[in-house]
Formats: structure tokens, sequence, C-alpha cells
């Protein structure tokens, strides 16, 4: 149902999107975090789409990325001086 009403075009739909990821989202918020953690990982892969492109960050906290930076790599641990006085 989401995904009917998110990709229609016409200007009446786009407010009806505005409103139902302004719901969505008022509802979420209320949630406990473990609560909302739960809901968003018992979700259909849709679902969790929805979840992921519109808010993100009850995404990343259902989800979180350990141990990888934003851009998918993993991230070094070495500090910037050690590495430049082995240059």
């Amino acid at each position: 149902m989401c995904r009917l009403l998110l990709n229609r075009e016409s200007r009446g739909d786009t407010l009806a999107e505005k409103q139902l990821v302004e719901a969505i989202g008022k509802k979420y918020a209320r949630m406990s975090r473990a609560r909302r953690i739960r809901t968003i990982r018992s979700l259909s892969a849709d679902g969790a789409e929805f979840i992921r492109r519109f808010f993100p960050e009850f995404y990343a906290e259902a989800f979180p990325q350990t141990g990888r930076s934003a851009s998918g790599s993993i991230e070094s641990d070495s500090r910037p001086e050690l590495d430049a006085k082995t240059r």
C-alpha cells in the first residue's frame, strides 16, 4: 500500500504522501526504542526499504553498521600521526 501511495505523480497524491510519511514518523517516534527496533526488524523487505528511505535514523537504529564507514569501506584504526612517521 505504501508503494502505491509513494509512486503517484499527481499533486493530490503528493500531499497524501507527505501526510503518510509524517504520520508514520510520529508513530515511530512515540514508540520506545526497543519496540521501534523490534517493529522495524519485523517488517517485510518493502517496509524496511520505506523506513530506510524516509527515516534513515530509525533504520540505522534497527540495523547498525558496525565497523564500516558511510562509504561502506572498513574504517582504519590507525592514527594519522603514526601514518606520517612511516612515510
